[in-house]
């Protein structure tokens, strides 16, 4: 299978899953309906003899759907909307600041960079925990290096609408070149370049930015020790539904070192890991 097959399957199942969500809620909603109904709530009637054990279970339907909202299960909201409501204090503020498709960086978003060798910039606060890391895996006889960190939200636009106008040239509608598209490059203000806190790293042998880099020896050091410099693999293999973006080896993270150790001892990707805060 292509990557655009693979992609183009992944925003398939993104839609059929989204579609199947919207389906069982509706009957969600009509069973608590009938309920109510049933109990002479929504007839403005009386309530029969015997609607004290349907009212009974109209609560609990009701918290059941509520339950599920708030452990990850079906709700009405975005996917990300309880992560979003996470209240953070301190260095966690900045250190844990989700950017995503539901949560994208604030109109006039700045941040401080400082340049890396090559000239690429990254958050000035973390800069020397990523070159630290470089380096001790470049001193391991790697090649490890940073083809892309901080980008301008305008940058990151300009990227974003060259990839969806390839895959409509391709003969993709409209729509379906955003869902692709989307899975790859994120809308205005969602990417976490834009933050300051990403950066793709890749091997000076190895630059294509796709699944046969995972299978590098650098992806595998990075894998192992990036915790230990504050580094999470941001889009790991089957998170698609809860990131929202395709696998990819090479993107990276700053997250701080306790955060970073404690998201790969959990499994978790950020999202998730938010939730539990």
């Amino acid at each position: 299978m292509t990557p655009q097959q693979r992609r183009r399957r992944q925003a398939q199942r993104r839609r059929q899953l989204r579609r199947r969500r919207i389906t069982v809620l509706v009957m969600l909603l009509a069973l608590v309906a009938l309920i109510l109904w049933g109990s002479g709530l929504l007839s403005g009637g009386a309530a029969p003899a015997s609607s004290a054990p349907l009212q009974n279970s109209s609560q609990s339907v009701s918290q059941g759907v509520q339950d599920e909202s708030t452990t990850g299960g079906l709700s009405s909201q975005p996917e990300s909307s309880s992560t979003a409501k996470t209240v953070l204090s301190g260095d966690d503020v900045w250190l844990l600041r989700l950017v995503n498709h539901d949560n994208p960086l604030p109109e006039g978003f700045t941040v401080e960079t400082a340049a890396l060798p090559n000239g690429l910039e990254f958050d000035a606060r973390a800069i020397g925990q990523l070159e630290k890391m470089l380096a001790d895996g470049n001193a391991t006889g790697l090649q490890l290096m940073v083809c892309s960190a901080y980008r301008s939200v305008e940058r990151q636009d300009e990227l974003f609408n060259e990839m969806l106008n390839d895959y409509i040239a391709q003969g993709y509608s409209e729509e379906e070149a955003y869902e692709i598209t989307s899975t790859i490059r994120t809308p205005h203000g969602c990417s976490e370049h834009s933050s300051g806190l990403a950066a793709d790293i890749v091997a000076v042998d190895y630059q294509m930015l796709d699944d046969g880099y995972g299978e590098t020896d650098e992806a595998k050091w990075l894998l192992e020790h990036a915790a230990d410099y504050g580094f999470i693999l941001r889009y790991p293999k089957e998170k698609e539904e809860v990131t929202g973006i395709i696998w990819e080896p090479w993107h990276y993270r700053y997250v701080g070192v306790e955060n970073a150790k404690k998201i790969k001892a959990s499994g978790l990707c950020l999202e998730e890991y938010l939730e539990t805060l």
